[in-house]
Parts: C-alpha cells; sequence; structure tokens
C-alpha cells in the first residue's frame, strides 16, 4: 500500500491506517530532514513539526495531486526556514564541528575519510542534483521501483545514473575533483 492509499484510508476514519501513515512518515522525514541539515536533534525537532502541522491540517484540505507530494513539501518548507534562521544568524549548515558528530557508530570510522566523503558529496549535489538525489533516496532506504517512479526514470536508466555517480564519487575521493 503506498503512502497516498493510506491517506485516503486515514482521511475516512481507519485509525489503524492513520497510525501507519504517520509511523511511516516519522520515519522517512527524521531520515530525510536529517540528510539535509546534519543535525540530528535539530532534524528530529523538524520533522517532529512537520507532522505536527500534517496531522493538523490534512483532513481539512483535498488534495488534487497528491498528498504524499504536499507532506514532503510541508516538511521542506520546514527544512528550509530552518536554514534560512540559521543563515541569518550567521552559522553554516554543515561546520566542521558538525562532521565530526555524523555518523556515529559502534565502528569508529576515519574522520578524515567521513569528511572527504560529505565533501565530495556536496560537490556532487552540486555538479548535478538528480545524482545526488538518487544518492539521497537510495540511502534513505527507498526502493528502485519507488525512485524510478517519483523521478520517472526507467529502471535502467536508474542503474546508469547510479553507477555515474559512484564513479564520480569515487573520481572525487581519489582526486578531491567531481568532473
Amino acid at each position: 500500500m503506498n503512502l497516498n492509499d493510506l491517506y485516503k484510508n486515514a482521511e475516512s476514519g481507519d485509525k489503524k491506517a492513520e497510525g501507519k501513515l504517520f509511523q511511516y512518515l516519522s520515519e522517512r522525514f527524521g531520515q530525510f530532514a536529517n540528510r539535509r541539515i546534519w543535525d540530528e536533534e535539530n532534524a528530529k525537532e523538524i520533522a517532529q513539526e512537520a507532522l505536527m502541522l500534517i496531522a493538523k491540517e490534512y483532513k481539512s484540505i483535498s488534495f488534487e495531486i497528491s498528498f504524499q507530494a504536499w507532506a514532503y513539501k510541508v516538511l521542506d518548507n520546514k527544512i528550509l526556514s530552518y536554514i534560512k534562521k540559521k543563515r541569518q544568524r550567521g552559522d553554516r549548515v554543515v561546520t566542521v564541528a558538525d562532521v565530526s558528530d555524523l555518523g556515529k557508530t559502534e565502528i569508529d570510522a576515519d574522520p578524515i575519510l567521513k569528511r572527504r566523503l560529505l565533501e565530495c558529496l556536496k560537490k556532487i549535489g552540486q555538479a548535478n542534483r538528480r545524482h545526488a538525489r538518487i544518492i539521497d533516496l537510495h540511502y534513505l532506504g527507498y526502493k528502485t521501483i519507488e525512485i524510478c517512479e517519483r523521478l520517472k526514470l526507467s529502471s535502467n536508466g536508474f542503474y546508469i545514473i547510479l553507477h555515474r555517480t559512484r564513479k564520480m564519487l569515487e573520481k572525487c575521493l581519489e582526486t578531491g575533483e567531481v568532473q
């Protein structure tokens, strides 16, 4: 069942569907926000704010295109608002201090490699947003079929772009340049 179907069932009063809908959105929004602002605590807070707004408004709005598009736009607006406020204060979205906190896992990773990897991912995003979007969606756990539907790609086209993006990343890690 996709997100729009869950929405339709939740809108009609199905509490189980509503629970699944918000559980799904909560998981995806947290990951999505974290990938955009690189601060786990603020990402969770932004995702929660977006979810609260969606919970408050979703039954009173009729969607011409899709609930999913609207929900992600709500989150995107919250993220952009956060970034704007942070820039107005003179802060940067990602600082070297933030990079050292990223991805703390049980296995200690090389912090220099982590920083280089993040820099390369930013360069790829600046060079080609579609490539960066595919990597983000793939990292967030979207299946190939879902990514292809979202970006209106064939699965073959998806794998070609994914291959090119991996090559760009490999080259960037070796030379520091994307192209």
